[in-house]
């Protein structure tokens, strides 16, 4: 082979060459382009499904887990820190030694500065409250208003029995929940002079509206326990639950009041105006919740409106140391004159109220006499209070 030929064929094998090289440096270069893409791609594509994912996590956390509640609790306190006269105090203590007081219970601020009971009682003890149930029966109705279950006071009972509208009587036609509320509905009875033929009665709601209404609704007083027990049928025909239940649901519950319960009539319908029973925290809870103007441990539980309409005078009385409002007595206590309210019940039942001083005070008893001597104790108490 000849010099020439030699060299033409070299430069074929370096074209040939040169042209592999180029074509592999060609497809280095595009698969590694086509990885960069693909991870760029699948890098856009995380981020994009991880900023659509944070938002949403972000508003569970924000809009669907709702802070723990934390359980409400009495608190304790001295009667020197909340400005309480300890010696008044314990004089009050050595006299009630010599009564038939069981126990007291008084809180301020919500705490509570001291506790009295006699041998074989305690603050787990349960008490029957007598007519002290009028006021949490009347706390249960402002309830079913609050719901809208029963339209307001103004509604007359002939819509939840209807047997009056057969009766003939305007002014038992007249009877309002209000007239129960204030027991100025007319009807001719009285836990004086009927409480005994009431109560052993085949059925104490027909009793009640069989003995007619001397007096136009609105214009007497007559202390019945039969009107309260109209308003705990009227509470259970319009909530289509027992008094103790929608009470328990709405009231006791949220409260943290255990130790409750209730009597029932012949019917099964609850003894509204006199039957329930609790131990004295629970009393004080009760009281507390209306010194809060129905608001507990941050929950509107009765409306302001209804506790200020309860406590105030609704009808004020010819005779006797206190005035009337839904179911709570109304009077003043202390050498100031402190407006207060309080639940009372046979045998020496209470639950006092003081707002201005931010008081609370129970006592149990079995008390045959005069009601007087708790008035002299609650003066003493306001009194001592700074």
């Amino acid at each position: 082979m000849n010099k020439e030929k030699k060299i033409h064929i070299g430069r074929i094998l370096c074209s040939i060459i040169i042209l592999i090289i180029i074509i592999l440096a060609f497809y280095f270069i595009y698969n590694t382009t086509k990885e960069e893409n693909n991870i760029v791609n699948n890098s856009s594509y995380i981020s994009q499904t991880t900023n659509i994912a944070e938002p949403q996590e972000n508003t569970i956390n924000e809009t669907n887990i709702e802070p723990e509640k934390i359980d409400w609790e009495w608190q304790y306190d001295t009667l020197e820190n909340q400005n309480i006269d300890r010696d008044v105090i314990e004089s009050l203590h050595t006299t009630l030694d010599s009564t038939n007081v069981q126990s007291m219970v008084i809180v301020r601020n919500e705490n509570i500065v001291d506790e009295y009971y006699k041998d074989g009682y305690d603050k787990n003890s349960i008490f029957t409250l007598q007519s002290c149930s009028k006021s949490i029966t009347s706390a249960i109705m402002g309830i079913a208003i609050d719901k809208g279950y029963i339209e307001s006071v103004n509604v007359p009972i002939s819509n939840y029995f209807p047997q009056i509208l057969e009766s003939g009587s305007d002014y038992q036609k007249q009877i309002t929940i209000w007239h129960l509320l204030t027991h100025t509905s007319g009807i001719n009875a009285s836990d004086t002079y009927n409480w005994d033929a009431w109560r052993n009665s085949d059925n104490w709601v027909d009793y009640v509206l069989s003995r007619g209404v001397t007096s136009r609704p609105g214009t007497v007083f007559n202390y019945f326990t039969g009107n309260t027990h109209l308003l705990a049928a009227i509470i259970e025909q319009a909530t289509g639950q027992s008094l103790y239940d929608f009470g328990k649901e709405y009231l006791f519950a949220p409260l943290g009041m255990d130790s409750v319960s209730v009597s029932n009539d012949p019917q099964g319908i609850a003894d509204g105006g006199n039957g329930f029973a609790m131990n004295v925290y629970d009393m004080a809870k009760f009281g507390q919740l209306y010194l809060n103007n129905g608001v507990w441990n941050g929950e509107q539980i009765i409306s302001n409106q209804w506790i200020k309409d309860s406590t105030t005078v609704q009808f004020t009385r010819s005779s006797g140391t206190a005035d009337y409002g839904y179911q709570w007595w109304v009077r003043t206590f202390g050498n100031n004159n402190y407006h207060a309210y309080f639940a009372q019940g046979h045998y020496g039942q209470y639950i006092f109220v003081v707002p201005d001083l931010e008081l609370v005070i129970v006592f149990t008893s079995h008390h045959d006499g005069s009601s007087n001597i708790y008035w002299e104790f609650v003066n003493n108490i306001v009194n001592a209070t700074r």
